[in-house]
Formats: structure tokens, C-alpha cells, sequence
């Protein structure tokens, strides 16, 4: 008894596996427009050029050249990007850095840091919270 092909593609082929129509479509179906043009010898594909060369200078298990971006002290990046935060951030060597500083006296080398700081450690944040709090209070009594 011959297999019936429940997976058909627009283009008039038919397929039994719904992931061997995908790829008909991602790779040969002339109906589609968007075509992976772009295959790594390990398996993946992609339709810009772009996205092959990051995914081989990064994950790709084949390749055994991984283009690193490396600091001073060591540490090593797939990314320049990465390379540049870690020297602005929180590199050992590097002797000018960017930082957040808080009103109290701290400072923080990332500004979500500092945010996260203000909202639960900050003393003179709690002292203006508190006094807000209370003049919100007070604001609110109606003189009699």
C-alpha cells in the first residue's frame, strides 16, 4: 500500500514528512521567494550571508578557526562589541573606565546596575522615598 503525502507545497510536489516540505520550500520550491542561499558544511542554513559568516566565527561545531577578539588581560570575545564593553567596563588593565556614579558615594560600571542600586540599596534613595512618602501623607490631610 504506497504512502500517502499529506504534506503538500503550493508548487504541486507532496511530501510524507512536514520537515522535508520546509526545506523544499527554504531551498528549491520556485514559488518561494525568500531562498537559503547560504549553507554551512555543518548542516545550517541562511538566507544572508551575514548570518552564515557570525554563526561559523562563533557556534558553528565544524569550524575550527573561530575569529576571537582578545584583551590584554586574557579574557576572550567572539564579538569585537563584547571586546569594547569588557575594556569600558571591566577590564583589569585598563585604567579608564566608564561608570555610574550614585549620589551616595558608589559607582557601577553598567547602568542598569546603578538603577537596580537607587531602587533597593541606596540610603539616600530610601531617605527620599521615605520623605516622599510621608509628604504624599501629609498632603493628603484636609485641614478641618
Amino acid at each position: 500500500m504506497p504512502r500517502t503525502s499529506k504534506y503538500k507545497c503550493e508548487c504541486g510536489n507532496s511530501f510524507t514528512r512536514k520537515d522535508s516540505r520546509d526545506i523544499h520550500k527554504r531551498t528549491v520550491c520556485p514559488l518561494e521567494t525568500v531562498k537559503i542561499r547560504f549553507t554551512c558544511e555543518c548542516g545550517r542554513f541562511f538566507t544572508q550571508k551575514s548570518n552564515l559568516t557570525h554563526h561559523k566565527r562563533t557556534i558553528c561545531p565544524l569550524e575550527t578557526v573561530k575569529i576571537q577578539f582578545s584583551c590584554d588581560c586574557g579574557s576572550v570575545f567572539s564579538q569585537k562589541s563584547n571586546l569594547t564593553k569588557h575594556k569600558q567596563t571591566a577590564c583589569p588593565l585598563e585604567t579608564v573606565k566608564i561608570r555610574f556614579p550614585c549620589e551616595c558615594g558608589e559607582s557601577f560600571t553598567q547602568k542598569g546596575n546603578l538603577i537596580t542600586h537607587k531602587r533597593t540599596a541606596c540610603p539616600l534613595e530610601t531617605v527620599k522615598n521615605t520623605i516622599s512618602v510621608y509628604a504624599e501623607a501629609f498632603l493628603r490631610i484636609k485641614v478641618i
